[in-house]
């Protein structure tokens, strides 16, 4: 998949660390990508630089060393 392709809910392989994670992306009041904030520009960097969403941990990990806030 990449992003240019329709999103679909399933599991993935997070591109970031090879973690196999759970995508929510049909039921987005539990999709990790909802949970955690991210910046803008920082959500650019990661469509230049991942073909397929980030595992939740990579996700976090990304919004703290960019000094964003996950949400509670």
């Amino acid at each position: 998949m990449t992003w240019n392709q329709p999103l679909t809910e399933g599991t993935k392989q997070c591109p970031r660390c090879g973690v196999d994670f759970e995508c929510k992306v049909d039921d987005l009041r539990h999709c990790d990508c909802v949970a955690v904030k991210v910046s803008l520009p920082v959500l650019k960097t990661l469509q230049d630089q991942y073909e397929d969403c980030l595992c939740p941990d990579c996700l976090r990990a990304i919004a703290a060393a960019a000094g964003s806030d996950a949400a509670p």
